[in-house]
């Protein structure tokens, strides 16, 4: 087994993967999943101590329940909480840079500098030494709060990552399209776009469209209650000749919005990187919404896969708690994680 853990701490559930190289093969050690109580602690840390043991107790539970003795962990925070740009900078010496980058997030960061911690990524240089940078900031106390769940549990954080750092990760092996990819991860809270562009990230969105807007406009149309609402969304999504495209009817409005979400994404693609969109790549427990690859392909002319996050990997070792095809997408921010230093 692994010594590091990939533990993707979603705002619905908490997923552990551990993941093991052996010569050129990539072998899945350990696979779980539990449901996570608590979401909104990460929005003011400092005040939800108690929602903060409730996470690290779940935590624990489920590494005691998979019998996991790993003391690493490789995190990644919401992308909702994180503040990334691509940045273009003349040719300067990699001590110059923080101080430059410092002075550039004054600008779409909005926080006190004394308050967030940057990191950055150079993604190219040209011929000319001119930059290309991804940057990311944080807030202190976010990191602090991750840093201190962990350290509760007796457990170290190899790394804090941006989500947009770990999709492009899983997306390098999972997908055999290399340019113009646009990732889109559809969570419970909120969906998240990531382009990538050979390989490289260009930017990500935050969309506050998530799977729990779709099943609330069904259960206030239909009237129905959240967990009906939900079974189904699952079932029938966007077709039209399901329950006489009630469930579609329902869904049309908030669909309507991410859609013009991602038209907007498509078009800041084509404008910046000077190249069309070849693939969209659908992520997260929303994927397998029925009808929705269907429907982006006729909204947008793009043609859309939902991503499959073991294709390449080793799971013969593990009996697996549930169906690859129908819901390995859902792990994709997990097994990112745990990718770290493998690929």
């Amino acid at each position: 087994m692994s010594d590091v853990l990939g533990i993707d701490i979603g705002a619905n559930s908490i997923k552990v993967i551990s993941l093991t190289k052996e010569g050129k093969n990539i072998v899945l050690d350990v696979v779980g999943e539990t449901k996570n109580s608590k979401i909104d602690w990460m929005k003011d840390p400092e005040k939800n101590i108690k929602q903060i043991n409730e996470v690290a107790a779940e935590i624990k539970a489920l590494l005691n329940d998979l019998k996991i003795k790993t003391k690493k962990a490789v995190v990644c925070l919401p992308e909702d909480q994180v503040i990334s740009r691509l940045i273009r900078l003349p040719p300067l010496k990699d001590s110059e840079i923080v101080d430059v980058l410092k002075f550039e997030a004054e600008t779409f960061v909005p926080y006190p500098l004394d308050k967030i911690s940057l990191d950055y990524e150079i993604i190219e240089k040209d011929e000319a030494g001119r930059l290309t940078v991804f940057v990311i900031a944080a807030r202190n106390d976010l990191i602090n709060a991750y840093i201190k769940l962990f350290k509760s549990i007796n457990m170290t954080l190899v790394a804090l990552e941006s989500p947009s750092v770990t999709f492009r990760r899983v997306a390098n092996v999972a997908v055999s399209a290399s340019n113009g990819i646009m990732v889109i991860d559809f969570g419970e809270k909120f969906s998240n776009i990531v382009a990538l562009n050979k390989g490289q990230i260009c930017f990500t969105r935050s969309l506050s469209v998530g799977g729990e807007s779709l099943t609330r406009a069904i259960s206030v149309n239909l009237g129905l209650d959240m967990a009906s609402a939900e079974e189904y969304k699952k079932v029938y999504g966007l077709k039209e000749n399901e329950l006489e495209g009630k469930i579609r009817v329902a869904l049309t409005p908030v669909l309507n919005s991410l859609m013009d979400d991602i038209r907007k994404a498509v078009a800041l693609f084509s404008e910046d990187q000077g190249k069309q969109v070849d693939l969209l790549v659908l992520s997260g427990g929303g994927a397998n919404l029925p009808g929705l690859a269907e429907e982006l392909t006729k909204t947008t002319g793009i043609e859309v896969q939902i991503i499959q996050p073991f294709i390449f990997i080793n799971t013969s070792k593990i009996t697996l708690p549930f169906n690859l095809s129908l819901e390995g997408c859902r792990f994709s921010l997990a097994i990112g994680l745990a990718l770290r230093g493998l690929v």
